[in-house]
């Protein structure tokens, strides 16, 4: 069962699924005055009743005229084949353009290559309705764009923490911010920014110190219910977080080596199928989300890269 709870004025969390561990697969659902706008749809079923809902509300369905993605992960885009009908135009940052072209193909050979229960369920009928994007719904931006959906805007800027064609999306008059995946993906899981193998650490650093400064009324992350004033604890917790994995990888290199820090990431990528290598390598990612720890660490003068064995070591 679909569920719409409306957050603020015209802005409604929409959950179709709680996971396990207190995941929340929906979408973000925002009623401007003359244009409605989609973030994210996880999956057909969602897209449906969106459209029934805007419809109860006595709105149009060709209303719908945005679907926002804040990246390309399928688990954000898998249900978008429930507004081939209505046509919305769809907007993502350029860096993700290649895998709305190409769909399944492109999560498979791309995002989740190796053998792993996702790669399995790719094939299953949930994500079968994945398919290739027409060109001419596709429209992408490279640092920000701008959405009018009268009385409301949106606001687009690319942050490429969790992945390099993340977004953030800001709603002007609602006072708020969506911010995809940034946030933690497992709600009480700190490492989880530490699996993914698209993401830049600096960036989301960047990324985590702006909201700290941001005046918002409401932070609405993807895999979570949004959280209300005061958000200045959130983002704080999110940035310990992310300088506890890095000291963590650190403290490990000093104790261990590098051998267990590479261990730990070799297990993530043996559990999830997910590889370290990034698509978006044009970008200055690094490999792997270790790696770039250690880059950052690098730079701090805390470790430093031997390019005769090709191995880190700790600077004591």
């Amino acid at each position: 069962m679909t569920n719409f709870v409306e957050w603020a004025s015209g802005i409604y969390k929409v959950v179709d699924d709680v996971g396990k561990q207190g995941v929340e697969y929906g979408s973000y659902l925002i009623l401007g005055d003359e244009r409605i706008a989609i973030i994210d749809i996880p999956s057909r079923d969602i897209g449906k009743d969106i459209i029934s809902f805007v419809k109860k509300a006595g709105r149009e369905a060709s209303d719908i005229k945005y679907l926002i993605l804040t990246h390309t992960h399928p688990d954000h885009w898998a249900g978008m084949s429930s507004l081939s009908k209505i046509k919305p135009q769809i907007w993502l940052h350029e860096s993700g353009a290649e895998a709305l072209k190409e769909g399944k193909k492109y999560i498979l050979e791309k995002q989740f290559p190796k053998p792993s229960k996702f790669s399995l369920a790719m094939k299953s009928s949930l994500f079968s309705k994945i398919g290739k994007v027409k060109e001419e719904l596709i429209n992408t931006f490279d640092k920000s764009e701008t959405l009018d959906l009268g009385g409301e805007e949106l606001i687009l800027q690319n942050s490429g923490g969790h992945s390099s064609d993340s977004i953030l999306i800001q709603a002007y008059r609602a006072g708020c911010t969506f911010i995809g995946d940034e946030g933690n993906i497992y709600p009480d899981q700190p490492a989880s920014f530490y699996i993914d193998g698209t993401g830049s650490t600096e960036r989301r650093m960047k990324l985590l110190e702006l909201l700290s400064k941001l005046k918002t009324e409401l932070i609405c992350p993807a895999h979570q219910s949004p959280i209300p004033k005061p958000v200045e604890l959130y983002i704080q917790n999110l940035i310990f977080e992310h300088k506890h994995t890095k000291d963590t990888i650190y403290d490990l290199l000093v104790s261990a080596g590098q051998a267990k820090a590479f261990f730990i990431a070799e297990e993530y990528q043996r559990i999830l199928g997910i590889s370290w290598a990034t698509p978006f390598s044009e970008l200055g990612v690094a490999e792997t989300t270790v790696t770039s720890f250690l880059k950052e660490l690098e730079k701090e003068g805390r470790v430093h890269y031997e390019t005769h064995t090709q191995r880190w070591s700790s600077i004591s």
